[in-house]
């Protein structure tokens, strides 16, 4: 049997990503930015997709059209909503700094990032690398000194919050158009919420009511 390769980063026989499009063998697919999952590590399952539904003999209409709409698993980097330029992302389920890098990682635009949660005695040093994009913070829960002061020590600004929702309502006086809103908590839920799936709840209801 044939073997059919993937790469995000060289031309390879079989899907692959080159100047930010798509190809299987030698044949466009779609922009990278038309896919609405975000991350690298996203792009490589989505090509892996690729070559499978091209192997099965689906056509390129429905690749895309499926491609445009996923949406990926609920709490887990989901993209939620568009408006007026702004996008948002549920990543409730990021409950430690390395899901959360995982996140970050994931945009290039500037990004309002909403964090916080049950303090479990460990910092976010971790984090220092990933967060040269990050224009905001809107910091909540038990954690809210910490991130205070790594906010300050990356002289990135920040505004303390109540909660998810509080912190959704406050992005609107710094966030524009082209930006990222991005709920990854970094940390547990415990302290505010029974759980991260209530948690990124709380996030989708406020956000829809931008």
């Amino acid at each position: 049997s044939k073997v059919v390769y993937f790469s995000t980063d060289e031309k390879v026989e079989g899907a692959y990503i080159d100047q930010n499009k798509v190809y299987f063998y030698d044949e466009f697919i779609i922009d990278v930015k038309d896919i609405v999952l975000p991350g690298v590590h996203n792009l490589e399952n989505v090509l892996a997709s690729i070559a499978a539904a091209k192997l099965a003999g689906i056509d390129n209409i429905h690749i895309c059209d499926t491609l445009k709409t996923f949406e990926g698993i609920k709490h887990r980097l989901q993209f939620v909503t568009e408006t007026d330029g702004v996008k948002y992302y549920n990543d409730s389920k990021a409950t430690n700094t390395l899901a959360t890098s995982f996140a970050l990682d994931s945009f290039h635009q500037p990004t309002h990032w909403l964090a916080g949660g049950l303090d479990r005695g460990n910092g976010f040093e971790e984090l220092d690398t990933h967060i040269d994009h990050v224009k905001h913070m809107y910091i909540f829960g038990e954690t809210t000194e910490k991130l205070t002061a790594f906010a300050a020590q990356h002289h990135i600004p920040y505004t303390i919050c109540k909660d998810v929702t509080d912190a959704v309502l406050k992005t609107a006086s710094y966030v524009e158009r082209g930006e990222v809103v991005l709920l990854s908590p970094a940390c547990a839920s415990w302290d505010q919420y029974p759980t991260y799936e209530v948690r990124g709840e709380h996030f989708i209801s406020q956000v829809k009511l931008i």
